[in-house]
């Protein structure tokens, strides 16, 4: 009876209060699309709001889908009911209503969206220098391409739009066949790599180049299997690399370091700073150094996780001198994985640990404490992730070339990780299997390893290997995941891949 005459004594004091009590006008002005993109400021705010999906990319979805789903790791963790999620795409398990198929789906349309807006907004700016207009267009058409690269690799058809839609459109989208948005892709990339510098500086490194462009069109014409046009850009990129500021770190290792980000063999990483938020995949930082670092091990200042574990079958890849894995002669190794007995300090990796019976994790994100003390207590880093490296364009063009032309730039990566050079006289068949190989170590843990697997000529390839590796529940349809059922929830045009 309290609670009922104290609510009836607030509704008849509201029903007599002026209306201009209840009307809060607001103090700022509101932004919309309308009244933004005004001016220089504004419009490389909208470009470097497109770049910002791809943190949650990669923090959230990206190493469970290029890395758990292959060969090269599974779920690791602390067993039990940790991380269903991902053990639905270790496990090929996966539904419609699986968390990190959405965040994928979501975060690349995020991505789609703001795109869209500075490719269409940008030209219209009243006052801004052409330089930085044609730089920032570049930036758009190139993230555009990254974006609807991620989505047509897992999905296949997707929604394809290039202008700035509403949200009740974009309900109504169906799914366009995979061509068409791999021939957008192309498009936006070539555009991109005319309207791109060659190289950036200052707070600009990191930005997308005329060279990145190049690079991840490259690898969309090996995906399409268009070994001509793939070798053609990627040696491109080769010829040029001191236009562009491109070469190979003498250390393997090199390439992971926080001091070395954006260095000279990088051609694209996603941004992370320090003073990300914890749990959370939508951050400023960085979380797979907790994530993948041996679980429960104080290396890194919250512990670790020790998810994404390398598998065997991986680790029986790299070439050595004996039966046991401490004879490993690959340099790239002891920078990719803990295996047991490395050390770091006083730290010593044991033989096993929960979620990883055979005492592998995961190194090459290693950030250890001392640099990680002002990160909401270590949850993240600030250690940029890589997309694409020069060393990917050598072995692009030895994969696309053959092994008559490609030879020499497939042993240029083996030599930087002390291994002989490839031997001659090889099959098309040996040299792809063999650079394959090749990708898979010098890529171990880049999130590469699954793409590799889909884009085969033998299209039930990647069927006969992951089978082979222990994970049976594959089947032809993981080609490509399901479309999240809460999205077609919304859009009654969008249409289910077979078999979910």
């Amino acid at each position: 009876m309290i609670r009922l005459s104290t609510l009836l004594i607030l509704v008849l004091v509201f029903s007599q209060c002026k209306k201009s009590l209840l009307t809060i006008e607001p103090t700022i002005p509101l932004v919309t699309v309308d009244n933004f993109y005004k001016n220089e400021a504004e419009a490389i705010a909208g470009v470097n709001a497109a770049y910002t999906p791809m943190s949650a990319i990669y923090n959230g979805a990206a190493w469970h889908l290029g890395d758990i789903m292959s060969d090269d790791t599974d779920l690791g963790g602390g067993g039990g009911g940790d991380g269903l999620e991902t053990a639905e795409l270790d496990n090929f398990s996966v539904t419609s209503f699986n968390p990190i198929i959405n965040t994928l789906w979501a975060q690349s349309y995020y991505g789609v969206l703001r795109t869209n807006l500075v490719i269409t907004r940008v030209p219209q700016v009243p006052v801004m220098s052409e330089a930085l207009r044609k730089r920032s267009l570049g930036e758009g058409h190139f993230l555009r391409a990254f974006y609807y690269y991620q989505l047509v690799r897992i999905f296949g058809d997707v929604p394809l739009y290039t202008n700035v839609i509403t949200v009740e459109q974009s309900s109504t989208i169906g799914r366009s066949p995979k061509q068409q948005v791999y021939t957008q892709i192309i498009a936006d990339l070539k555009m991109a790599e005319t309207l791109l510098p060659n190289t950036t500086s200052g707070s600009d490194k990191g930005r997308a180049t005329a060279g990145t462009a190049k690079g991840l069109l490259a690898s969309v014409y090996l995906t399409l299997g268009d070994k001509t046009n793939a070798a053609a850009k990627a040696k491109e990129v080769i010829d040029n690399r001191a236009l562009y500021g491109y070469d190979l770190w003498a250390n393997y290792g090199d390439n992971f370091k926080l001091e070395n980000e954006n260095g000279k063999e990088s051609m694209f990483e996603v941004q992370y700073r320090s003073g990300g938020g914890q749990w959370s995949d939508f951050g400023a930082g960085q979380k797979l150094n907790t994530f993948f670092a041996p679980r429960a091990q104080d290396i890194v200042q919250s512990s670790g996780y020790g998810w994404n574990v390398p598998t065997k079958n991986l680790v029986d890849n790299y070439e050595k001198t004996g039966a046991g894995y401490n004879t490993i002669i690959d340099k790239r190794r002891p920078s990719s994985m803990w295996i047991p007995g490395d050390t770091y300090g006083t730290y010593t990796q044991p033989s096993q640990l929960v979620g990883s019976p055979l005492g592998f994790n995961v190194r090459k994100y290693f950030v250890p404490v001392a640099n990680t003390l002002g990160d909401n207590g270590g949850w993240t880093c600030a250690l940029n992730v890589p997309v694409m490296r020069y060393s990917e364009m050598l072995l692009i063009y030895a994969e696309a070339a053959g092994p008559a032309l490609g030879k020499p730039f497939a042993d240029q990566v083996r030599a930087r990780a002390g291994l002989a050079p490839l031997p001659g006289g090889l099959s098309d068949a040996q040299w792809l299997e063999a650079i394959y190989k090749e990708r898979r170590l010098e890529f171990a843990f880049e999130m590469h390893r699954w793409y590799d697997l889909l884009r085969h000529p033998d299209a039930n390839y990647f069927v006969t290997v992951m089978r082979a590796s222990g994970k049976t529940n594959v089947q032809s349809k993981h080609r490509y995941m399901p479309i999240p059922q809460g999205e077609r929830d919304k859009n009654a045009n969008l249409t289910q891949n077979e078999g979910y």
